[in-house]
């Protein structure tokens, strides 16, 4: 510790304080953090924007992107987003 004008700096507090912070802020990252995301991927059921296929509004079998007919259920498709 130091003093400064009669305040005293614990700088040796500071430290211990910080890296029980840190330690612990790690912890809870790759405890919880890491493995809640990990299993929020797994149950993603948003939209593949990357994917070749698309649902048919009809039969709901998967067709191509571009299609404008369903191979199965001959339905008309409207055109792809």
């Amino acid at each position: 510790m130091f003093t400064i004008n009669g305040s005293t700096f614990h700088y040796g507090d500071f430290i211990n304080y910080l890296i029980a912070f840190v330690s612990i802020a790690a912890a809870v990252f790759f405890f919880v953090v890491k493995p809640v995301n990990v299993l929020m991927e797994r149950r993603r059921t948003g939209v593949d924007v990357g994917s070749e296929t698309r649902p048919c509004s009809e039969c709901l079998s998967e067709i191509p992107r571009q299609a404008r007919k369903c191979a199965f259920c001959a339905s008309p498709q409207p055109a792809a987003a």
